[in-house]
């Protein structure tokens, strides 16, 4: 059977035979300018609520951070931080009292009276050479120093404060620095002498007796002596339990300056709550 011409038949070649017409579909239109305005306005005011909303958040906690109450461990390490700072916060002569109390040989409580403070706080100074290394090793921050002599006048001691950054730090700096005879004299804390005072003759051959002790984060440092200014060389026949005052004044001044306080927020001028 012939093939026709009929035109509903496709014809070959290009467009022809197996080849189909499709309606060409017209380009998309145009978006209109309003509309494009209208998503950057959607986008604008989604991103001003974003940033309003993070501000709000930013602020309420803020807020709240100035105006809750602090937690245990907060007010634990405020209160350890201010006794870390007390050398340099307290007065001198709040860290040594002008009367600290001792037992006396008779245990009876007597009365230790300050002579006078010295100026320097250095960890160098006042101190031989060898403790002075210990003192820098473990970091020392300051070395005050104070002398004090007994109620009956007969006995002058020198205590030594140093600050360390932390109670670790003081722990074993104290035990490095202990003697291991207190009666035994050495390189240690230097005696304050104050000229035309009680104390004017407490050199440093008359140191008979030395102690090292912690409180927190400081090493007390005691000497003691006569206050006559014997050289310990002369003494012959120790007398240790007449010196036993010295560590125990020491104590006491470093234990008051180591005893944390717990913060108190209605203290507007001593706590920053």
């Amino acid at each position: 059977m012939a093939r026709t011409s009929d035109p509903s038949w496709p014809t070959t070649g290009p467009g022809g035979w197996g080849a189909w017409h499709a309606a060409e579909e017209p380009p998309p239109a145009p978006v209109p300018w309003y509309a494009r305005r209208r998503l950057w306005l959607v986008v604008a005011a989604v991103t001003t609520v974003g940033y309003l909303v993070v501000g709000g958040l930013s602020t309420a906690r803020v807020y709240w951070e100035f105006h809750r109450k602090p937690t245990a461990w907060e007010l634990y390490r405020a209160a350890a931080e201010e006794v870390r700072n007390r050398w340099r916060t307290w007065p001198a002569e709040k860290i040594f009292p002008d009367s600290v109390p001792y037992t006396s040989e008779q245990n009876g409580i007597e009365h230790a009276g300050r002579v006078g403070i010295a100026p320097e706080r250095g960890c160098g100074t006042g101190i031989d050479a060898a403790p002075a290394a210990v003192l820098a090793r473990y970091g020392c921050r300051a070395l005050l120093r104070a002398t004090y002599v007994d109620q009956m006048q007969g006995i002058v001691l020198t205590v030594g404060i140093a600050a360390f950054p932390d109670e670790r730090s003081a722990g074993l700096a104290g035990e490095a620095l202990a003697p291991a005879d207190p009666g035994a004299a050495g390189p240690f804390l230097h005696p304050l002498a104050f000229p035309q005072t009680i104390a004017a003759r407490f050199a440093e051959s008359a140191r008979q007796f030395a102690t090292a002790d912690r409180a927190g984060p400081y090493v007390v440092l005691t000497v003691a002596g006569q206050t006559d200014g014997r050289p310990a060389s002369a003494v012959h026949k120790p007398h240790g339990g007449w010196f036993q005052l010295a560590p125990e004044v020491g104590r006491n001044i470093a234990g008051a300056l180591a005893l944390p306080v717990e913060p108190d927020c209605a203290e507007k001028q001593e706590w920053k709550c």
